[in-house]
């Protein structure tokens, strides 16, 4: 089944995956980047949501081998 072109529903699950393992490595990271900043392990928190939201939402991989 094709959700959109190129995407199948044989990837989800490796996706999911890959969505779980940059989060464990993305948040930690990224609280630990708000603390010398001065602004806080909140704003980082912040920070990390936004940038992976935004990710998601323009489908980053999928557009990254696109343009290959």
């Amino acid at each position: 089944m094709n959700f959109i072109n190129g995407l199948h529903c044989n990837d989800i699950r490796g996706d999911i995956y890959a969505g779980i393992t940059a989060g464990v490595v993305a948040l930690p990271l990224a609280l630990a980047f708000g603390v010398p900043s001065g602004v806080g392990p909140v704003a980082g928190h912040y920070g990390a949501s936004f940038v992976g939201l935004f990710g998601a939402l323009r489908l980053g991989q999928f557009i990254s081998c696109q343009s290959v």
